[in-house]
């Protein structure tokens, strides 16, 4: 199926590695034009020297800490110097450590809202006035199963991701008559450095291994696996096309069916 991706502008936060660095590799498959950004430039640069190599798209770069005031706009305004243009904003950074209720600080809380919750919100709010005067826009919200059905042992991710969710659905119902669509998706336990540091908090607090915690997991997966990077970027790449084209303000469970769940 071709989703008509090719040349546009894909905005990829959290562009450097995991999810996000597989989204935008993923985009460019399909000819659209990514701009990344992410704190680490070493990471950014070795990322878009591999999807010039494998796609011949063009691609931007900028480092910065997106929960800095203005990060935003910054980004927005080199990704239009960039492309003249911005069609599509993937939201893919941040993250939150687990660990037991009673031990995890409120700088935990604190850093996963800054960079995950308030580093999509400011994203947004830069690139939604843009998309509203081309009447057309497509953001993707990579979220988090924790958010519907929250674990004991990653609340300060559980919290995040339910805040996350709230947002996805606010903005699919404020600017869908403007053209733009808001989904998201929700990984389950997805094979990637995120999740085995997660999994490294989680077996401390519960006094195991992370091995014996993957293996935990998986039996809770129907599938009986953990997901792939590829999986959940292929979902977020259908998604940011026209394909999805009577989608909005949906949350795509990608788990294997592990969330059990009606809703």
């Amino acid at each position: 199926m071709d989703l008509g991706l090719k040349d546009k502008v894909a905005i990829v936060s959290g562009g450097n590695k995991g999810l996000g660095a597989a989204c935008a590799v993923s985009l460019a498959n399909e000819g659209a034009k990514v701009f990344l950004t992410a704190r680490n430039e070493d990471d950014l640069k070795n990322v878009a020297s591999e999807i010039s190599a494998e796609s011949s798209v063009e691609v931007g770069t900028l480092a910065l800490d997106i929960t800095e005031d203005g990060a935003g706009d910054k980004i927005v305004t080199a990704a239009l110097e960039k492309f003249g243009r911005i069609d599509i904003v993937v939201n893919g950074a941040g993250a939150a450590r687990g660990g037991s209720f009673l031990t995890v600080e409120d700088q935990v809380y604190r850093d996963a809202f800054e960079l995950k919750f308030l580093g999509a919100v400011r994203l947004c709010r830069a690139a939604i006035p843009h998309m509203q005067a081309q009447k057309y826009g497509r953001i993707v919200n990579i979220i988090g199963m924790f958010g519907r059905e929250p674990a004991k042992q990653a609340l300060p991710a559980s919290a995040v991701n339910a805040a996350f969710m709230t947002i996805n659905k606010g903005l699919s119902q404020e600017y869908g008559g403007d053209g733009i669509f808001v989904n998201a998706v929700d990984p389950g336990p997805t094979r990637s450095e995120r999740i085995l540091r997660l999994f490294a908090d989680m077996a401390e607090a519960n006094g195991t291994t992370p091995e014996e915690l993957e293996n935990g997991f998986r039996q809770q997966i129907p599938i009986g696996r953990l997901g792939e990077m590829e999986e959940v970027a292929r979902i977020v790449t259908f998604l940011a096309s026209d394909a999805a084209g009577n989608l909005n303000g949906t949350v795509i469970p990608v788990d294997g069916g592990m969330v059990k769940g009606i809703f």
